[in-house]
């Protein structure tokens, strides 16, 4: 029996001086050296330590390991200087419950990382230089994640990660530490600053611990600030699931100079508009992030409904309900480049203040910006917007729906449909990126609208009468809207019929100088129109009148107009013929002529406009356009006055032989 336990002596003394001399070598070279050497071989890259490990001895050790450093990749390491490593990390000190690691349990009670400074980059190809064990497979929700190490506390002291982001031009420092909030509570705080997207960016935001990341019991804490340029964000809320980003309970808040400042920052496609404040809830399903009833304003408008980015498409694809009880029109000038209304009382950023004045001291009225090609070719867009009622000044506006489609580069919005004037207004519009410079088609038409609704709440509105209409097709190639109409070729037309016109808009007009001559001493009596009709024909930018016939009661005035939309400048000549003989008239031609911006009242003496009989302007120039009349019909089955005129001009004028 003594020898039976003296060999038991031996065996259990041999196995302690074998179990001391092991973990006697975790302080040794060798040991530090086989870490590095094992960790290499995980990561795919090359990992340094300098000091031995050292160890403070008991059921709990102590183990700290000092300058840690994780190589970068050459292209990664060439963005900072003497070629940076991906990760140096001052030291990492941890303990290990021994106990429970007899019972296969990796339980570590407490985790310091001291000095961590992490350099992230992304190549302009999208490739990270972060290590990828097991391949580059992305984070989806339900994707599920590695088990952790049973870890009781982290903390993290004067942490520095830099972020540089070649496709997104981003390059953020961000200090990184664990603080203790008012409650008592451990939250994770991280203060960035730097360049995203060529704005200057600053970010302040407090998470949840890294621990709570695989706690999907408790709801893990988010709040974030963030300012890109004149856009500020505000994030609030927790996830159930943070290592998935699921379970979101989140409200953002988002206000800045211009909505089309977020296309570089989440990939938001929007034309130019006013400052704006829009809040509501983030969610995420999947690849889909969606920002669900959301309000606020943009510009003088107010704003509703949602907006979701679906990144599993094989370009972001943007789909959207917006809607607004009260539309300001002019801050629908995006659309097209303009600037919105700057005038008292507006809401302008002061960008868009300085863009309005100058186009003011330069005379000009049709935008010069540049379109964002770029946008419409990576972002799809299928967006519909509704307006229950638009403020437009002196325009009786109703509802508006339109339905925005951007596919391929190409952009179409269709059907726009405008209650106006208790008629109708709309068509389509089309915008191809994929040509250059890139073309536009405009197919639009006003239908059924009545002038005295156009004239509301003016001193002529209870004279006038009347049914409008016309049409417009151009197409055209340019980088700006005033580039493509300065190119553009196409038709439009006008036509009114019925009704009648304040008598007082005919004398001011200057169409008949003998009645204007005597108008002091007469009662202001509306005057009925039988028709007014407008044609022009359009080429290169150039826009000329192929036919100009106002007929009343007793006057038909017929003109020549032509106008250049390279320039802005424009003339209209109009001559009256009288159906009674007036010893008062004096039939000498007038119009208006000058720029868009700034036109007046022109009277030739010479008599330069072609004087022909009436009937003979009124059949040469209203034979071809039967074609208008559907614009001015409301339905009720009788003819027109416009179409009795165009009928009796067909009878009245002999076919060329």
């Amino acid at each position: 029996m003594v020898r039976v336990l003296k060999w038991i002596g031996i065996v259990l003394g041999v196995l302690v001086l074998l179990i001391v001399g092991a973990l006697a070598m975790l302080e040794t070279s060798w040991a530090r050296d086989f870490i590095a050497s094992r960790a290499s071989a995980a990561l795919g890259r090359e990992v340094r330590i300098d000091e031995n490990l050292d160890i403070d001895w008991s059921l709990t050790p102590r183990i700290r390991v000092a300058g840690l450093h994780v190589a970068n990749t050459d292209w990664a390491g060439a963005l900072w200087k003497d070629g940076a490593n991906m990760a140096d990390i001052g030291a990492v000190e941890a303990t290990v419950d021994l106990r429970k690691l007899v019972g296969g349990t990796i339980s570590i009670p407490e985790l310091a990382i001291i000095d961590p400074k992490l350099r992230v980059a992304r190549n302009a190809q999208g490739e990270g230089n972060w290590p990828k064990p097991g391949g580059d497979k992305p984070a989806n929700e339900g994707d599920g994640s590695p088990n952790l190490p049973e870890i009781g506390h982290i903390e993290v002291r004067g942490g520095h990660v830099d972020y540089n982001d070649q496709g997104l031009k981003v390059q953020v420092a961000t200090t990184v530490e664990t603080e203790h909030n008012d409650q008592g509570e451990d939250r994770v705080r991280f203060i960035g600053d730097g360049i995203y997207g060529g704005e200057k960016f600053h970010m302040n935001a407090t998470t949840g611990t890294f621990l709570a990341l695989r706690d999907s019991q408790t709801p893990f804490p988010v709040r974030a600030e963030t300012t890109i340029g004149g856009t500020r964000a505000v994030v609030d809320g927790t996830l159930t699931n943070p290592q998935e980003l699921a379970g979101m309970d989140i409200s953002v808040d988002v206000n800045g100079q211009d909505l089309s400042d977020l296309f570089p920052i989440v990939g938001f496609p929007s034309p130019s508009t006013p400052p704006f404040a829009v809040s509501g809830r983030l969610e995420r399903h999947g690849k889909v992030w969606s920002v669900t009833n959301a309000v606020g304003k943009v510009g003088d408008s107010d704003v509703g409904g949602q907006v979701e980015i679906d990144l599993g498409q094989e370009r972001p694809t943007v789909r959207g309900n917006l809607t607004s009880k009260n539309l300001d029109f002019d801050d629908l000038a995006g659309f097209i480049g303009a600037p919105p209304a700057t005038g008292k009382g507006e809401t302008a950023s002061p960008e868009q203040k300085e863009r309005a004045r100058k186009m003011k001291a330069e005379g000009r009225m049709i935008p010069d910006t540049p379109i964002n090609v770029d946008m419409l070719k990576e972002v799809d867009v299928e967006m519909r917007l509704h307006g229950d009622r638009v403020q437009a000044p002196k325009l009786p506006v109703g509802e508006v729906d339109a339905r925005v489609i951007v596919k391929d580069g190409r952009l179409k919005v269709e059907p726009v449909r405008i209650n106006l004037a208790g008629g109708k207004a709309g068509g389509i519009i089309q915008v191809d990126a994929q040509e250059v410079p890139p073309a536009i088609e405009m197919n639009l038409e006003m239908r059924a609208l009545e002038l005295a609704q156009l004239f509301k709440d003016t001193q002529f509105a209870k004279d006038m009468g009347g049914t409008f209409g016309g049409r417009l097709k151009l197409k055209g190639n340019g980088a700006t809207v005033r580039s493509m109409l300065a190119s553009s070729n196409g038709d439009a037309s006008v036509v009114m019929a019925g009704g009648k016109v304040s008598n007082l808009i005919i004398e001011l007009a200057g169409l008949d100088i003998a009645e204007a001559l005597g108008f002091e001493l007469s009662k202001d009596e509306p005057v009925a129109v039988r028709c007014m009709v407008g044609d022009f024909g359009l080429k290169d930018g150039y826009m000329k009148s192929r036919a100009m016939v106002f007929d009343t009661t007793d006057t038909n005035v017929t003109g020549d107009a032509w106008a250049n939309l390279k320039d802005e400048t424009f003339e209209v000549k109009m001559l009256a013929h009288p159906k009674d003989m007036s010893p008062l008239s004096v039939r000498t031609p007038v119009g208006m002529k000058g720029t868009f911006a700034d036109p007046h009242v022109s009277i030739d003496p010479s008599g330069a406009l072609a004087r022909g009989a009436a009937a003979v302007a009124l059949g040469t120039l209203l034979t071809p356009l039967a074609a208008l009349l559907p614009l001015i019909e409301t339905g009720g089955g009788e003819d027109s006055p416009c179409a009795t005129l165009i009928n009796n001009a067909n009878q009245h004028t002999s076919p060329r032989g």
